[in-house]
């Protein structure tokens, strides 16, 4: 691997201080992170304005949801002996339940616009001791692990101690050389069976074979408690089991350290990375601090579209709701760039064995107070941008990591959140339901969407008699309203790729887009299916092309849809409106395969010409 002298360019250095200059430490021994709020650091026309998109957006829904769910227009009302009555209430049912699902989604966007925070930062405190450690899984490409250890090595903290790591599944003797001769500290749990312990047998599966064990046994046996019950803390084959490993590792060798600092295999960390993230552990009650995530191979050509879209999907979120979990300090742990207090994690027994273990560990800390001074953990969002990652450039990839997420979500609901809710603080309660009601919102949306269309063409039932020019005026302005307020959010952008002002349009349209696949994780779950940790593809090694297969929960929908629409047509099921929405429906369903066609045929002739990312890839990143 050729190495070239480490620089950063002025487009980065801005975007990798975006908190601001070190400002003086408030007390040696008792400082308490301070923060910025965005809404009172504008003018007062942009603070009017701000107030004014944000509420507006949200009384608009309101007012939407009055006017169109008025009992006086229910036809369940006005036409109590409809041999329909039933279909109508459904039809009902689903109109209301779409309309609280986006109004809940609103409000989440308008909370989140006007408490949006950024932290004051200060030099990080002398001293500490370091582990900055990245993980590789099987698969992931060397290349990529010696990049990220190079950047890693040159990251800057001067007066503590900082300890390079590489947690390799693989122990793949090429990494462990290159270890070696750079003075990076390695690790591997592979063949060492007290630290790889198997998944539990999965709780569909438990269930059929306790139940047929009791028959079999007339009722004396119980299959489910002669099962062992594996450490899950320590799954083979998952980040959070090679983490907790590693953890064990230390404390056979007595090796200690008070921060540990991580990034993802495919992410490059900037010079000044553990400069900008180690400054708010002067205040005692801080847990971790994340930065946001980054794409490097972000291409203006065919070849980077979903690239380019996931960035612009995942923009409201950096640039504003974690920015808002700074109000109740409880911003959303992210597993690509970090730093958390070792002590933390002992306290709750390592990262947490979940599919998704960045948001379970950090929803974890936030549910336990620090010992010393009985107040909760807090967590800091930086909007700094302190490392360049890869994006998932086909659907294959891109439809694999959010089905993980969305699983890892849903699993969520369903084991942690009844169980820990109530050891979080009011506010941190608050923001973290709206933070996990993302995913269930949009694939509930697409349910029960395509529930009132079926319902409607499979037997013309209909909710609502409603006046229909004053409804659509009130939904016109509300979409305008809450498009402008994701516009007006992009001012806040932290990506270096997408210029301030810029509409972000193609990531609003990637979540409709990815909605079927949500639909799919939140199903999976919801039968017993057990989310398993799955690499994602990024970037461009590898290279292979999307297939038919990659669409299937998107063609299934699609041939449902279709089905519909043509038993629709031919009885006379004409409401222009439900045609609309469902057209709309089947937009859904085949843009990604019009996108992945466009995409593969080029390189087919190839014709294709792979051009250089638009502002830094992550071979170059500071090197």
């Amino acid at each position: 691997m050729q190495q070239r002298t480490a620089r950063q360019s002025p487009t980065m250095r801005h975007f990798s201080t975006l908190a601001g200059s070190f400002q003086k430490q408030l007390s040696r021994n008792s400082h308490t992170v301070q923060f910025t709020d965005l809404l009172q650091s504008d003018n007062i026309i942009y603070r009017y304005w701000t107030k004014i998109v944000a509420y507006g957006a949200l009384l608009l829904t309101l007012g939407i949801t009055v006017i169109l769910f008025m009992p006086s227009h229910w036809i369940v009302v006005q036409q109590p002996a409809s041999s329909l009555k039933t279909y109508n209430w459904l039809m009902l049912g689903c109109l209301i339940l779409l309309q609280l699902l986006l109004m809940a989604g609103t409000y989440s966007a308008a909370r989140s616009t006007v408490r949006a925070k950024d932290p004051v930062p200060v030099r990080p405190p002398k001293g500490l001791k370091v582990a900055f450690a990245t993980t590789r899984a099987p698969n992931e490409p060397v290349y990529m692990v010696k990049t990220t250890l190079l950047a890693m090595k040159r990251a800057r903290y001067k007066g503590g101690q900082v300890d390079v790591w590489l947690l390799d599944e693989t122990k793949d003797p090429i990494l462990n050389k290159f270890c070696k001769d750079t003075g990076v500290r390695y690790f591997s749990r592979k063949d060492i069976d007290r630290w790889n312990t198997p998944k539990p047998l999965n709780n569909f599966w438990r269930r059929k074979a306790s139940v047929l064990l009791w028959i079999l046994t007339f009722g004396k046996k119980s299959f489910i408690k002669k099962l062992p019950k594996p450490d899950t803390f320590m799954a083979g084959r998952s980040k959070h089991g090679n983490f907790n490993s590693w953890r064990a590792y230390l404390k056979q060798k007595r090796i200690t350290y008070d921060i540990l600092a991580g990034v993802d295999t495919d992410q490059v960390p900037e010079p000044n990375f553990l400069e900008r993230l180690l400054g708010y552990f002067h205040d005692r009650n801080v847990a971790f601090v994340v930065g946001p995530q980054v794409y490097g191979n972000y291409r203006s050509k065919l070849e980077g579209l979903v690239a380019r879209w996931s960035e612009s999907q995942a923009s409201f979120f950096q640039s504003t709701i974690q920015r808002a979990g700074n109000a109740s300090t409880s911003a959303m742990f992210v597993g690509t760039n970090y730093a958390v207090r070792m002590s933390v994690l002992e306290q709750i027994n390592g990262f947490q064995p979940c599919i998704t273990e960045d948001m379970a560990t950090g929803l974890a800390i936030h549910t336990k107070r620090n010992p010393t001074t009985g107040a909760h953990w807090k967590s800091v969002y930086t909007p700094d941008v302190l490392a360049i990652g890869e994006g998932p450039e086909l659907w294959a990839p891109y439809f694999t990591q959010q089905w993980r997420w969305a699983a890892g979500n849903f699993d969520t609901w369903r084991r942690v959140v009844w169980r820990e809710f109530y050891k979080l603080s009011p506010k941190a309660m608050l923001h973290y339901f709206l933070i996990l009601t993302f995913y269930p919102i949009t694939a509930l949306t697409w349910l029960v969407g395509i529930i009132s269309t079926m319902t409607y063409f499979l037997t013309g039932a209909t909710a609502i008699i409603a006046p229909w020019s004053q409804f659509i005026t009130l939904y016109l302005m509300s979409l305008t309203m809450q498009m402008s307020l994701y516009v007006w959010n992009r001012r806040f952008n932290v990506s270096p790729h997408e210029p301030v002002g810029s509409y972000g349009i193609a990531g609003m349209m990637l979540t409709s887009l990815t909605a079927p696949v949500y639909l799919s994780a939140l199903i999976g779950v919801v039968l017993g299916k057990k989310p398993s940790f799955v690499v994602t593809s990024k970037g461009t090694h590898d290279r292979s092309y999307d297939t038919l297969i990659t669409f299937k929960s998107h063609l299934i929908w699609a041939v449902i849809i279709s089905a519909g629409l043509i038993y629709g047509f031919t009885h006379n099921h004409d409401q222009i409106a439900m045609w609309i929405w469902a057209v709309a429906q089947l937009i859904v369903c085949f843009i990604p395969i019009i996108v992945g066609w466009v995409v593969w045929l080029p390189s087919k002739l190839n014709k294709v010409n792979v051009t250089k990312p638009k502002i830094i890839s992550r071979e170059s990143a500071n090197a």
